[in-house]
């Protein structure tokens, strides 16, 4: 894959059957241990379609939230701030001027040389400093509290597409205000032990041996390390691991379970866990030249020869893609640890390898 990156799982299924997976390369640029279905990719942003979506969707079918409500109305921080008139469905579909992101790590350390400011960080875990970033970094409780002030105080620009993670920490915020438990297991005991995702989770390392996780990048800014068993995402680390935008670490088979269950409408075996109703509202184009649906990507310009205008899915910043065709009932999931190669250039998305590999899928299988 000429360095684009070290190792990938693949899957596709057609018809509720799996017809490829496959795993392939290494699990680190500089390791032999070759990648295994078994092994757990930090999934990025696709956390927010398998995580953080589902149980919005969730909210929606017990009327616990509607799609135009404002962030003023589900948070109470947001009520005095810019952010109050904000509708739940411009933030999702990423059209509210919400600022794209915000390196709240940059305040806390210099990252010339990625020395932690002492003001923040402990190198052991003690009463000031309970959020565990890795092994050795435990950062200050009160850093929640400053993430959310600077989410709150931070500018708007115009009601045009621009992606951004911000309206996600404010929905981790009220699910685990409603559903009073972290999002963690919140997920878990809502959609991943009965659908069977048994390797699907944050904070991998606590669950899962190094062996079975694949790692990512080494860090030179922040942590100064490699990162393996934590998240990659700055802004997930310095909420423990656990986020509405990033955190989730799966292997394909687990993903395809639940894209499965998107796919059929919200049924799963003999199990109902959304209305196909709700789905299709969250998975549609929501505003006129954004081809975005409410959390879910959509392709922009569809081509009779590939995905259908119903399809939707993700990608993640480490090299990672869920892609759901209701139409053809084709489900793809590319898994991959890109950053660990390189960061910048991004050559997996330069030279958009995880959407050739999908039409390829789609020339296979179309008539």
């Amino acid at each position: 894959m000429n360095h684009y990156t070290p190792g990938m799982q693949i899957l596709v299924a057609k018809d509720g059957k799996v017809i490829y997976d496959k795993s392939f390369g290494t699990q680190d640029k500089n390791s032999s241990v070759k990648v295994k279905w078994t092994d757990l990719y930090d999934l990025a942003s696709v956390t927010k379609v398998t995580a953080t979506l589902p149980l919005l969707m969730l909210e929606v079918v017990e009327n616990k939230l509607r799609l135009d409500q404002t962030l003023g109305e589900i948070d109470e921080q947001a009520k005095n701030t810019n952010k109050s008139n904000l509708t739940v469905r411009e933030v999702l579909a990423h059209q509210a001027g919400l600022k794209p992101w915000i390196g709240f790590y940059n305040e806390t350390v210099n990252v010339k040389n990625a020395r932690l400011y002492l003001d923040f960080y402990s190198r052991k875990k003690d009463e000031e400093h309970q959020i565990k970033v890795t092994d050795n970094i435990f950062i200050i409780n009160s850093i929640k509290d400053t993430i959310y002030e600077d989410i709150y105080k931070s500018p708007l620009g115009k009601k045009t597409y621009q992606y951004s993670d911000l309206g996600y920490y404010i929905f981790k915020k009220k699910l685990e205000k409603d559903f009073q438990e972290g999002l963690n297991q919140i997920v878990q005991e809502k959609f991943y032990q009965d659908l069977g995702m048994y390797r699907t989770t944050f904070n991998p390392k606590e669950k899962f041996s190094l062996n079975n996780i694949v790692p990512t990048e080494y860090d030179k800014t922040y942590r100064n390390q490699l990162i393996h068993g934590f998240v990659h995402d700055q802004g997930a680390a310095m909420m423990g691991g656990i986020a509405g935008h990033a955190g989730l670490f799966s292997n394909s088979i687990d993903l395809a379970k639940l894209m499965q269950m998107y796919l059929n409408g919200g049924e799963y075996g003999d199990q109902k866990y959304l209305d196909s109703s709700v789905i299709q509202e969250f998975t549609k184009q929501q505003f006129k030249g954004n081809h975005r649906g409410a959390g879910f990507d959509k392709i922009t310009n569809p081509l009779q020869t590939g995905p259908s205008a119903e399809s939707f899915g993700h990608t993640g910043f480490t090299g990672t893609m869920v892609w759901v065709d209701p139409k053809y009932k084709i489900i793809y999931i590319f898994l991959s640890n890109r950053v660990n190669e390189t960061v910048e250039p991004n050559y997996l998305s330069i030279k958009k390898v995880r959407e050739n590999i999908r039409q390829v899928i789609y020339d296979a299988i179309l008539p």
